[in-house]
């Protein structure tokens, strides 16, 4: 059946995993200057990280050993691991690009912050609500986070491989460590 945003959880699989089309992953890297090295610490079977690895040294981590072994049958180079209870990286170069498990995502994003150095970004895939709807997460939103872009993706992208997607506005946050400004909203003409 269709996934809907209230009834998804019904069909939602176990592992909180969708794969990211290609497209999203483009738009991102098109309209947002992300450095290289890339890392994606939830990179399933390697959907976003593919495409990372085309635009510089990448490389990815995720809970799941069967999803890492298929990222190292694609000649990725993933780890497989706990990203939320792995020994915790300091300054850290480059770039966190990943569409986090949706249950965990701020967890992934402020752990992912607190890795990178002065003027590293943190890019994740996420609903258009993460703005608002909880103040649980206002230091990730709200005043004095780092924040510093919203893109909104004009279409819905679909995560089940078959076309159809959900009732979610999708877009791609983007924090800079260090950055303490306003977060710009922009709307990508998405076409894949």
């Amino acid at each position: 059946g269709s996934m809907s945003a209230t009834g998804r959880g019904r069909e939602r699989n176990a592992r909180d995993f969708y794969r990211t089309p290609r497209w999203c992953v483009e738009a991102l890297l098109k309209h947002e200057p992300i450095a290289p090295p890339y890392f994606d610490p939830c990179c399933g079977d390697g959907a976003i990280l593919k495409v990372l690895a085309e635009h510089g040294p990448s490389a990815g981590l995720d809970i799941h050993e069967p999803s890492t072994a298929l990222c190292l049958s694609r000649g990725l180079e993933v780890g497989c691991g706990d990203y939320l209870a792995h020994d915790y990286c300091e300054n850290l170069r480059g770039s966190t690009v990943m569409n986090p498990p949706y249950r965990k995502a701020a967890e992934f994003i402020r752990q992912a912050i607190g890795e990178r150095s002065r003027g590293g970004k943190v890019a994740a895939l996420l609903r258009l609500n993460f703005l608002g709807s909880s103040r649980k997460r206002i230091d990730l939103v709200g005043p004095g986070s780092c924040l510093r872009s919203v893109l909104v993706l004009s279409r819905r992208p679909s995560f089940t491989g078959d076309g159809r997607t959900d009732a979610c506005e999708y877009a791609w946050f983007v924090w800079e460590v260090g950055y303490d400004g306003s977060a710009s909203l922009r709307v990508l003409d998405a076409t894949p």
